[in-house]
């Protein structure tokens, strides 16, 4: 086992438990084995990035909040700062960055 299976696995068994879901119900909703459900929240499999995007639809997370903490300490504190700042804008502002954004990633495709 290693110290990020271990990181992934508590988070996703966390955010089932705090949303009063069982093991059989994640297997379900993500279509895989309730056995690898609970390999996966003991840290003993690693999944592949598909199973991380699976397994954040049946938990309703999303992929940054089972990640973050794995980042470098500089990198979570450029994010932080960014997401204070981005707070006190005001709506109208929000979403002309967010379609700025969009805008920008359209191009890049």
């Amino acid at each position: 086992m290693d110290n990020v299976s271990q990181h992934i696995g508590k988070v996703f068994q966390e955010y089932r438990i705090r949303n009063g879901m069982t093991q059989n119900e994640i297997a379900e909703k993500a279509g895989m084995e309730p056995r690898y459900i609970s390999q996966i929240e003991r840290g003993i499999s690693k999944g592949s990035i598909d199973t991380l995007l699976k397994l954040c639809n049946a938990y309703k997370i999303t992929p940054d909040i089972v990640l973050y903490d794995l980042l470098d300490y500089s990198v979570r504190k450029d994010v932080k700062v960014f997401e204070e700042k981005f707070k006190k804008l005001s709506i109208r502002d929000k979403n002309t960055i967010n379609e700025l954004i969009n805008l920008l990633l359209k191009e890049a495709n």
